[in-house]
């Protein structure tokens, strides 16, 4: 639900317009009766697929995935509007050649606009495609600069204020969040780790132990809060010990505390096979950044040598090296980053998952302790799963931003220097 922020804005748009659908939608929408929805729900919102003014039809991917065809024709008016903005008096006029392929759009009408009932659409709201994407980086470079991630270590709710335990570059910190003003507050969506999925929460949904990322400026050991977003974080390491395919179920043994759980799989939780030959892989990337405990001094120095040559041809190229790389170079064999990786991983489904797999889960807790909704599950061999658990449990430092979270079992607390943000 990458568009979610997006959606969200529309919506806002779309419930101005329902006092104005009379006038704008003339016949598109009846009258709101009591205890009917409301006519903002039943706009279409989504992307852009298709455009074909010769036959006097758009087609809009909806944010439900559905895929629609609406009629227009030469009295359409199309308007466009920043990203962000709810109010269709930022909206500037455009022509149908202004809009393109892959656009936001907002078309007011509801059902009776989707099967033709009432006629071509009087109006199309736009958010440019190119624009979006601007909106989007940054939000991401807000959330680089000015988030922090962390754990609720203790709540004051008169002050609304919140105690977290963060990760910094300066290592583990008490902060205190103060989400005293008009803060936006939202909690991950079950099952679920995406910002982006995030719904609607209050202050009072935050709890002692919750992963909070936190956007806002921070004085000292002070965050003055603008967005907040918490969520119980389960994470676990275990063996499959029954499999109900039907209900979508697992229940592992949590190899640490010994107790069975419940893992619950949902249509969007991603279900992925470490391939046998990764664990190869991996140890070689360990041998390059110096974390090979088998090397020998020969080998040791070996590496520091390679380092050191790489640096120096770095300098001496610039800082920007050579064919646009990094300074750092690439970031593993092939220029594959650890999400690119990861993402190779094989998908499989639950049917292919059996007793006596070794797993490790992500996901989001529920009021139940022994249960799980599953936002990840990785099964390989145990020990490779044991390894890359090592490398992350309690490390965010060696996450990877935008890696899926709790991959490398690190939770919310990716890389401090660059959080990962809302899409």
């Amino acid at each position: 639900m990458k568009n979610r922020l997006f959606t969200l804005a529309f919506a806002a748009v779309a419930m101005s317009l329902a006092t104005l659908l009379p006038t704008v939608a003339t016949g598109q929408v009846t009258q709101q009766t009591p205890g009917a929805p409301r006519a903002s729900q039943q706009h279409v919102i989504g992307e852009l697929t298709a455009m074909d003014q010769a036959a006097g039809q758009i087609t809009v991917k909806t944010d439900t995935g559905s895929s629609v065809n609406v009629t227009v024709n030469e009295r359409t008016l199309y308007r466009r509007l920043p990203p962000g903005q709810t109010s269709l008096s930022n909206a500037e006029s455009i022509t149908s050649a202004d809009v393109k392929v892959g656009d936001r759009v907002l078309v007011p009408g509801g059902p009776a606009l989707i099967d033709g009932s009432a006629g071509p659409a009087r109006q199309v709201i736009v958010m440019a495609r190119e624009a979006v994407a601007a909106r989007r980086e940054q939000q991401r470079d807000d959330w680089r600069t000015r988030g922090t991630n962390g754990r609720v270590t203790a709540i004051d709710a008169a002050k609304k204020e919140l105690t977290i335990e963060a990760r910094t570059r300066e290592g583990a910190q008490t902060l205190t969040v103060a989400a005293n003003g008009n803060a936006r507050i939202r909690r991950y969506a079950p099952g679920s780790l995406r910002p982006d999925d995030a719904v609607a929460g209050a202050f009072t949904d935050i709890r002692v132990g919750d992963q909070v990322r936190v956007l806002g400026n921070r004085v000292d050991l002070r965050v003055t809060a603008e967005e907040i977003i918490s969520g119980t974080i389960a994470r676990l390491l275990g063996t499959v010990e029954r499999v109900d395919e039907t209900r979508g179920e697992l229940v592992v043994k949590d190899s640490q505390s010994g107790k069975s759980m419940v893992i619950a799989l949902l249509p969007a939780t991603s279900i992925r096979r470490v391939p046998a030959d990764f664990a190869e892989t991996m140890g070689r990337g360990e041998q390059r950044r110096g974390g090979g405990e088998n090397l020998t001094p020969a080998q040791r120095e070996a590496q520091r040598e390679e380092r050191a040559a790489r640096r120096r041809e770095r300098e001496s190229q610039g800082a920007t090296g050579t064919q646009g790389q990094s300074p750092r170079g690439p970031q593993r064999p092939g220029g594959r980053s650890p999400q690119q990786m990861f993402e190779a991983f094989p998908v499989i489904t639950v049917a292919e998952l059996k007793k006596g797999d070794a797993v490790m889960v992500m996901g989001t807790g529920t009021n139940d302790a022994a249960r799980v909704m599953a936002a990840t599950l990785i099964t390989g061999d145990a020990e490779l799963l044991q390894r890359l658990q090592r490398r992350g449990a309690g490390r965010p430092e060696n996450m990877s931003p935008g890696l899926p979270s709790g991959v490398m079992g690190g939770g919310t607390g990716e890389n401090p220097e660059r959080p990962t943000p809302p899409q």
